[in-house]
């Protein structure tokens, strides 16, 4: 009996040891879609693709944290941007105007201009300033090894029950034993943030 266990064991360390790592990447990211797909049972994987992972600029926390910061500011100036735009199509109407109600308007209208363009002014060197310390984070960035990392696309159905496409990248540590961060890569908003960070 002992001799059988024994036997047992050892065929299982060799089939674990066995496995490709393609084999072991797959059985890792189908224990990750087991926690978050709505219909597990209808997964499909489509294609696995194995390669080396690095650090990158895309995925540094504290470029990335600069990015968001950006993107807040960017907004907050199309805001003012729209502010003033709205102010002067509302000027158009009541700037020929003669009455007291006209020229309050007018007034008013004025006022909401100094208000954007203050906030304007506010921001736009903020950004500029956000700018510059991407650029430097970018220059001082050097590439370092994490572990491996797998590109896998799959199907499966979503809540409704039509089978939709999934595009992931997974990090893994470098012996293959556990999943590090998951990104989706048909993700808007992850490509809005690499547009950012490379000034576009």
């Amino acid at each position: 009996m002992k001799k059988l266990i024994l036997s047992l064991i050892i065929i299982a360390l060799c089939l674990v040891g066995c496995m490709s790592e393609e084999d072991k990447a797959n059985e890792l990211i189908k224990k990750e879609l087991f926690k978050t797909l709505y219909d597990f049972e209808s997964y499909e994987p489509i294609e696995t693709i194995i390669d080396s992972s690095f650090t990158t600029i895309y995925r540094d926390s504290v470029i990335m944290s600069y990015a968001y910061i950006k993107q807040v500011y960017s907004d907050l100036i199309d805001e003012e941007i729209e502010e003033i735009k709205d102010i002067g199509s509302s000027m158009e109407v009541w700037v020929g105007s003669r009455s007291s109600y006209g020229r309050s308007k007018i007034k008013k209208l004025k006022e909401r201009v100094l208000t954007s363009q203050a906030k304007f002014d506010t921001y736009a060197p903020k950004l500029l300033e956000i700018d510059s310390l991407i650029l430097k984070e970018i220059n001082a960035f050097t590439p370092s090894y994490v572990g491996i990392q797998a590109k896998h696309k799959f199907r499966a159905k979503n809540k409704v029950g039509n089978f939709t496409i999934g595009n992931y990248l997974y990090i893994f540590d470098d012996k293959l034993t556990k999943v590090i961060s998951v990104i989706n890569l048909d993700d808007n908003e992850e490509e809005k943030i690499q547009k950012i960070i490379d000034g576009k």
